[in-house]
């Protein structure tokens, strides 16, 4: 039963406090304006509790192990006896918590009232927030909507049945699983590889396409493939999963059809990590009840400035649209509550960078090779392997590739890079896309040595067959 029925005001709501939430929402605050925050579950949204920032820390603890060898290698010796895994999730959490902490007294810094309960429109100026037992109804200016997105369930295998689980439970097991199966071979389900092979776990991928990150060019996932064994031991392609049986013991076993053949995998648990939607998220928030739009991929109909088809609301993230990445989701935060406090913003950028963080991690941003041969007539190509950088081969992170895609005018067009901290190099490509660089601006900028981003600049010089380190 609800009680409590209050009504407030507010210049502007944001509904949703995930990373494009609470950024829009601190953002709004900075510029003047009176504003609400609303979250069902906690601030940080699915990215920081449930996602980015849990996934890349498992990853990291298990990259340990990696580690360990290579100190053997040079002369410190040592063993791992022993992984505790409750006291790596112990850790995880404790992480999470940290920046949970963090962003709220930012938010308390700035006079943003934050309120946990679920939102829906009553119409296009007022929301109704709900808690268990206390309703309020908020009535405001503007209003940005930042849901995110959820897990794609597969008819078959819904998240409700034993043993078959979501991006977001994986990351919460107690124990290292003997054997996972993941449904899906993109980068969720890659970078569950990554955390769980390096663990100990035997993990199978079932990926309907005929390669695993289809998103990405088949010589950066040949690449990857090559470094470690970990990505091609168990990969069945062109396999359509369908349901779910047991064992006599309770085991799930994963039934797929691979190429008209019955294909059965047995595990402790099933992944499944076959994408994120909108829609389901959206419905709850009573958008008939607005002019809001929803085109037919389940997006919100926005414009550059992260309008929606209602003047008094915006909608940001996920919601808004691909790629359904945490960080076009902070640019798209600042922007609609810039332009909801009277001020000139548009969401325009042209490059958003891509990461995956199998090891060795994965970066891209711009036009790939193929799209560039596509479009341009003999677009110039630099590639410099990462064998021959010297800060790699310090650190024993030699794998992969730094690769520049240009025009034959020499205007920078896209970037791809195959190595250790790839995601962190993938910044300086962007930025210089963004600001329409050419090959000499890269090459001429003096990188510190002995750094990775030095790759980049070999990489510029590669195009122009000009290459100190390489050839």
């Amino acid at each position: 039963m609800v009680v409590g029925d209050i009504t407030t005001g507010a210049d502007l709501v944001v509904i949703g406090a995930g990373p494009g939430g609470y950024t829009a929402a601190i953002r709004g605050a900075q510029k003047g304006l009176d504003v609400v925050l609303v979250e069902k579950e906690r601030v940080g949204g699915v990215c920081l509790n449930h996602g980015c920032i849990p996934a890349k820390a498992l990853i990291h603890a298990a990259g340990f192990q990696k580690d360990i060898e290579h100190w053997n290698d040079i002369g410190i010796h040592t063993e791992c006896k022993e992984i505790d895994f409750q006291e790596i999730q112990e850790w995880k959490n404790s992480a999470i918590e940290r920046l949970d902490n963090g962003i709220l007294n930012i938010l308390d810094h700035h006079g943003v009232e934050y309120m946990e309960g679920e939102a829906r429109f009553l119409d296009s100026n007022t929301v109704r927030v709900e808690e268990e037992h206390n309703a309020e109804n908020v009535e405001f200016d503007r209003a940005i909507i930042a849901t995110g997105s959820r897990p794609v369930e597969i008819p078959g295998l819904e998240f409700d049945k034993d043993g078959v689980i979501s991006s977001r439970e994986i990351l919460d097991l107690e124990e290292v699983p003997d054997e996972i199966v993941v449904v899906g071979g993109g980068y969720i389900g890659m970078e569950a590889v990554t955390k769980f092979c390096k663990f100990g776990a035997t993990v199978k991928v079932v990926e309907a396409r005929d390669r695993v990150l289809g998103m990405f060019e088949e010589e950066i996932v040949d690449s990857i493939q090559e470094t470690s064994d970990m990505y091609d031991d168990e990969i069945y392609t062109n396999a359509m999963a369908e349901n779910v049986e047991y064992t006599d013991d309770g085991r799930p076993v994963l039934v797929a059809d691979q190429e008209g053949e019955e294909l059965k995998l047995e595990g402790d648990y099933i992944l499944v990590a076959a994408g994120r939607e909108t829609e389901p998220v959206l419905e709850n928030l009573s958008l008939e009840n607005t002019d809001v739009e929803v085109n037919d991929e389940g997006f919100v109909e926005t414009d550059e400035h992260m309008k929606t088809t209602d003047e008094s609301i915006f909608c940001i993230g996920d919601s808004s649209g691909e790629p359904l990445l945490a960080h076009k989701a902070y640019r798209q935060g600042k922007v609609a509550a810039e332009v909801a406090a009277g001020k000139p913003a548009a969401f325009d950028n042209q490059y958003i960078p891509a990461v995956m963080y199998t090891d060795p991690e994965v970066a891209s941003v711009g036009l790939s090779e193929t799209e560039a041969r596509r479009e341009y007539d003999d677009p110039m190509i630099g590639r410099f392997p990462m064998s021959a950088s010297g800060r790699a081969l310090s650190i024993d992170k030699d794998s992969g590739f730094v690769k520049v895609i240009a025009d034959s005018e020499e205007k920078l067009l896209g970037a791809q890079i195959v190595g250790a901290r790839a995601s962190d190099m993938i910044a300086e490509a962007t930025l210089a896309l963004e600001m329409n660089a050419y090959l000499d601006d890269i090459a001429n900028t003096i990188h510190a040595h002995p750094t990775f981003p030095e790759a980049l600049a070999d990489a510029a010089e590669a195009a122009k067959d000009e290459s100190i380190h390489s050839f």
